[in-house]
C-alpha cells in the first residue's frame, strides 16, 4: 500500500487532533456547568470557543479522508486500521486509539449538554405557557401527522 504520508506525519496529525478534543471535552463541561447554573452569558462564551475547535476537527477529519482516498483506503474504522498496521508505530497506534475515546468521550459530553439544554428549552415554554394562560393538556397527533396541544387558553381577564 502506498501511503501518502508518513508515520510521523500522521502522529503528529493525531496529537493535534487529541489536543483539540481535550480542549474540546474542558469547554463542553463548562458548558455544562454554565447550564446548570443557567449561566447564559458564560454559555454564550463557551460557544464561541468551541466553535474554533469544531472548525480544526472538521479540517483534520477532510485531510484524513484525503489521505485515505490517496491510498485507496475506505475513509473507516476498517481503513484507518490497515493504514495505522502498515505503519507499525506502536506510539501511533496508542495515540489514535485515544483519539478515537477522546471522540466518543466529546460525543457523549456533547449529548448531556443537549439534553440539559431540551430541558430548560421545554421549562421555559412551559412558565411562559402559564404565563399566557394556557393550561397544559396532552399532547397529540392530528390526521396530517404533527402534535398538536390539546391545551385550552384562559385569558386572565376570564378567570
Amino acid at each position: 500500500m502506498n501511503l501518502p504520508f508518513s508515520a510521523q506525519q500522521l502522529k503528529q496529525h493525531v496529537d493535534q487532533d487529541l489536543a483539540t478534543c481535550q480542549s474540546l471535552l474542558a469547554l463542553l463541561k463548562q458548558e455544562q456547568e454554565a447550564l446548570k447554573k443557567r449561566d447564559a452569558d458564560t454559555v454564550e462564551k463557551v460557544i464561541e470557543q468551541k466553535m474554533p475547535l469544531l472548525e480544526i476537527l472538521e479540517n483534520s477529519a477532510k485531510l484524513r479522508q484525503a489521505w485515505a482516498l490517496t491510498a485507496n483506503q475506505d475513509a473507516n474504522e476498517a481503513g484507518w486500521a490497515a493504514m495505522i498496521t502498515e505503519l507499525a508505530d506502536s506510539a501511533l497506534k496508542s495515540n489514535w486509539q485515544a483519539l478515537k475515546e477522546s471522540y466518543l468521550a466529546v460525543r457523549e459530553q456533547n449529548e448531556i449538554n443537549g439534553k440539559l439544554l431540551s430541558r430548560h428549552q421545554k421549562t421555559i415554554t412551559r412558565l411562559l405557557d402559564l404565563m399566557r394562560g394556557k393550561t397544559g393538556g396532552p399532547s397529540l397527533y392530528n390526521a396530517t401527522g404533527y402534535s398538536s396541544s390539546q391545551a385550552q387558553s384562559h385569558k386572565f381577564g376570564e378567570a
